[in-house]
């Protein structure tokens, strides 16, 4: 991904190309590449599609929720959605990721997921299946599985496959990697149970027909990102409206898949950006990180404002605020549509006797 440095912005600033995550430049390297890559992915499907290769059951069923794109579409809020669904209804479930980019042991989604739904298990692991059992065997009271970003992961089977395009980067429409953000052929879409549209500001008809003829039937619902609240840490204590956040000079840091879309949710909100610090997705941040988005945000006479992801980072470094506060955002996700379908969907298919 090619990078470029603001004035005064820490150097783990990137800013991706429109049409993929390389330099225009790159192009022609990258179609080329995005050819054989298609040709890895196409092989590698085909032993699943022809029974070759065949899922592994965990016991009790599962719930996948995953992309056909890479960058953020709103899988952690909606993964916590789902969890919190299911407890609704009765159910204990378990979350099960990879744990991508996870340093010195600590996963920034894992701990995510800890600090929102506390007492739930999170298995954490490139083998699922492994992990899966052994939050069974920590807590025999899990009785259903919820997959974060695991449509490419096809070695568990599962009983409801969800995947989510985002209206602001659909990327259906595109290139595979590194030509474009597609994980493998959106014709993928056609495996899915269901495909359900995120960070959405209305139900798009021209979104809707490209994924009815990609998947086979048009989007079941329609979502949007929501911010829930703000926790505060440093000079001012825990927690405040959203509401204050209007006229508040604040310093953005984030290390996320899509941080313009952060950026712009600060500014919708009525924040005034005083410095804007954007590193690599998963970045590990580092003590000198925190003093250079601190001292912006002194010099500014503003707060930080990060993501709940970037905190799970972020706070193990911030022991000693020193007249900074730091602004943690708390996201979920609303409906515009389609809610009860989907809640019907999830209650059936964590009452199925679990994949055999």
């Amino acid at each position: 991904m090619s990078e470029s440095t603001r004035p005064g912005d820490s150097a783990g600033v990137s800013v991706a190309a429109a049409t993929g995550p390389l330099h225009p430049v790159l192009a022609p390297l990258a179609h080329v590449a995005a050819f054989a890559y298609g040709m890895g992915v196409r092989a590698r499907n085909s032993l699943w599609d022809a029974n070759i290769r065949k899922p592994t059951s965990v016991g009790i069923p599962v719930i996948s929720v995953g992309n056909v794109s890479v960058g953020g579409t709103g899988k952690t809020p909606f993964v916590r959605w789902c969890v919190e669904a299911l407890q609704a209804s009765g159910h204990h479930p378990v979350i099960a990721l990879r744990g991508y980019g996870a340093r010195d042991g600590v996963s920034d989604e894992a701990e995510e997921f800890r600090a929102m739904l506390p007492g739930v298990p999170v298995a954490v692991g490139a083998d699922r299946v492994a992990s899966i059992a052994r939050a069974r065997a920590a807590d025999p009271r899990v009785d259903c599985a919820v997959l974060d970003d695991a449509f490419q992961h096809r070695q568990i089977a599962r009983d409801l496959d969800i995947v989510l395009v985002d209206a602001g980067r659909p990327a259906i429409n595109g290139a595979l990697l590194p030509a474009g953000w597609l994980r493998e052929p959106a014709c993928a879409l056609r495996r899915a149970s269901m495909v359900i549209v995120t960070r959405a500001t209305c139900i798009d008809p021209i979104l809707a027909a490209q994924i009815e003829r990609l998947h086979g039937a048009p989007p079941a619902a329609w979502t949007r990102h929501a911010w829930t609240r703000v926790e505060r840490f440093g000079a001012g204590g825990r927690d405040m409206p959203l509401a204050a956040l209007d006229g508040a000079h604040l310093v953005v840091a984030t290390a996320l898949a899509r941080p313009e879309a952060f950026v712009a949710d600060v500014a919708a909100h009525g924040g005034r950006i005083a410095g804007d610090f954007r590193f690599r997705d998963h970045h590990a941040f580092s003590i000198q990180d925190v003093e250079t988005i601190a001292a912006r945000a002194r010099a500014k006479g503003a707060a930080v404002i990060c993501s709940g992801k970037d905190w799970a980072k972020l706070s193990r470094l911030v022991h000693e605020p020193k007249g900074v506060e730091w602004l943690v955002v708390r996201a979920g996700m609303a409906y515009l549509g389609g809610e009860a379908a989907v809640r019907a969907a999830i209650s059936v298919a964590a009452t199925a006797p679990g994949c055999q």
